[in-house]
């Protein structure tokens, strides 16, 4: 009767490493197919980079269009007006008289310019537009240098917390941007 018991514990044991084996293999393989996979993306995307920076080659596209079926899929959409909405804000911030202006109100008018960069650059990249960072960027630290001569020339003080502030927070809100546009689902 022992021996029986025996004989079928050890069935028993054997049975499950088998069973713990072939799991074993399964998952090895799994991550061989998932290392091959990702080995054959990079592999692709050199070839890409080299075709895109031989010479002769065909310049690439200078704006990606985007089906009406994609376009309701993007991020941003609403994008365009909250932009034009920040522009008024940061207008109406620098309207401000100086005498009435705090530390609180600068820092508000320079967060105006950060969301400027993030809006910007999700109604730019929602176009289509292949620098849309570079250009949401560009635009609002522009804005900002001319709100600045636009009290010097007014005689007003400038209001160096918001503008220089709001220089810097442009490249973020850009940044953000642009991470929000690339981290959306496109299914």
């Amino acid at each position: 009767m022992l021996r029986a018991m025996n004989r079928q514990l050890r069935r028993a044991q054997a049975k499950m490493d088998k069973k713990a084996e072939i799991e074993k293999e399964k998952r090895k393989q799994a991550r061989r197919e998932k290392v091959q996979e990702a080995r054959e993306r990079r592999r692709r995307m050199r070839e890409d980079a080299k075709v895109r920076a031989a010479p002769g080659a065909p310049a690439p596209a200078a704006r990606r269009t985007y089906t009406p079926e994609e376009r309701k899929r993007l991020p941003g959409r609403f994008s365009g007006a909250f932009m034009f909405a920040t522009v008024f804000f940061i207008a109406l911030q620098a309207a401000v008289p100086a005498d009435q202006k705090e530390l609180g109100q600068s820092l508000i008018g320079a967060g105006f310019f950060l969301m400027y960069g993030y809006f910007a650059t999700l109604f730019l990249s929602r176009r289509g537009l292949p620098r849309a960072l570079t250009t949401a960027a560009v635009g609002g630290v522009t804005l900002a240098v001319v709100l600045g001569v636009m009290q010097a020339v007014q005689g007003q003080p400038i209001d160096w917390w918001m503008c220089g502030l709001g220089a810097v927070g442009v490249p973020i809100g850009a940044y953000l941007g642009r991470a929000v546009f690339n981290a959306a689902p496109r299914t």
